[in-house]
């Protein structure tokens, strides 16, 4: 009848609707996805990334880290080892020829052969009287300069007021002693400078048996090597 549609031709009707639709998907492209998918995010920009700028480049044998400190060890005994913990307030790399130039340290001496956590008088005590620090300039032109030099009684310059001392000197034995100095400044080196030799010179009276009495004393030498560099 007319105005009626078989089954048939309702079928023929929805695939040629879907066939035009496909169609035009295809014609137009993947934009007619968007209302269909919802918005998509923008591409976004490439954005060149820096290289980390590299160290400057050490010509001097330093043995400090970037971060300024270190922590030699060196044994002045049978089972004593000594131990400079040394750190600076800049990194090591900011040691300019034209800066000022700090640097603080503790001496401590550890008595390996008794538990760490032994009574303290078990420990054999340890003295330092002098402690003497120089320090000797490195230069390209081979000239050399001593910009620092430290002597003094240990007693007198050591940074705790309530140290413990005795006739030997300042108590150093680790965990009731040490020897404690900061901010001392080494200034204005000359252009050419790449390099300062802190040299510590300590006299230092070691008990020779926990509790015995006797000491023998020694003069102990650590030197710790510092780049310096030009200003950028």
């Amino acid at each position: 009848m007319p105005g009626w549609f078989t089954p048939q031709s309702r079928v023929s009707r929805t695939v040629l609707t879907a066939g035009v639709t496909a169609l035009a998907l295809g014609l137009t492209g993947c934009a007619s996805f968007a209302p269909l998918l919802g918005a998509q995010p923008a591409p976004q920009a490439v954005t060149a990334t820096t290289a980390p700028t590299a160290a400057p480049e050490l010509i001097f044998d330093s043995v400090f880290t970037d971060m300024g400190s270190i922590h030699p060890k060196q044994t002045i005994g049978n089972q004593l080892e000594l131990e400079l913990d040394m750190w600076t307030e800049q990194k090591t790399h900011e040691w300019y020829t034209d800066s000022d130039k700090l640097f603080s340290f503790v001496i401590s001496v550890y008595d390996r052969s008794v538990p760490a956590e032994a009574p303290f008088g078990s420990k054999r005590q340890v003295y330092l009287s002098n402690i003497t620090v120089t320090a000797t300039t490195s230069t390209t032109s081979g000239a050399s300069d001593a910009p620092f030099l430290l002597n003094a009684n240990a007693v007198d310059v050591t940074l705790d007021p309530e140290a413990l001392q005795s006739d030997q000197g300042l108590l150093i034995t680790s965990p009731k002693g040490g020897f404690q100095l900061e901010s001392n400044q080494i200034g204005v080196l000359s252009a050419d400078t790449y390099g300062v030799t802190l040299d510590f010179a300590m006299t230092i009276s070691s008990e020779n048996a926990a509790g015995s009495g006797g000491f023998s004393t020694q003069v102990v030498h650590v030197p710790v090597p510092v780049a310096i560099f030009p200003r950028a």
